[in-house]
């Protein structure tokens, strides 16, 4: 999961799932069908933009995840998703990179 979670990415301001994310989570849907844990769903966004505005769209963000495994055959009630818009920064905002990295959604294994 550590893998795929490096590679979920959006496009600043949006919660569109980029195509080079679909394979990484095509490997968590899989992982899923065959081992019995949930998933927890945690968005995040970079610093540009208005705190509230990040907010939501990082709870947006985190559902985009959420609405693509279950489109893949994940059971909705095996996962669950929040946001928490710029905190935890895992890179510095001050740069594009860094920002990029920033607008992510983290997965956390929940063992039954």
């Amino acid at each position: 999961l550590e893998l795929a979670v490096k590679n979920i990415q959006f496009n600043s301001g949006s919660d569109v799932l980029r195509r080079s994310s679909y394979n990484s989570l095509d490997e968590v849907a899989k992982l899923m069908a065959e081992n019995e844990f949930d998933l927890k769903l945690s968005g995040y966004t970079d610093n540009t933009g208005r705190a509230e505005s990040n907010l939501a769209l990082s709870k947006r963000r985190a559902n985009s995840v959420k609405q693509y495994l279950v489109d893949k055959g994940i059971d909705a009630s095996r996962l669950s998703s929040d946001g928490f818009g710029i905190a935890n920064p895992v890179a510095d905002n001050a740069t594009r990179e860094g920002r990029a990295k920033n607008r992510r959604v983290e997965l956390e294994i929940v063992f039954k």
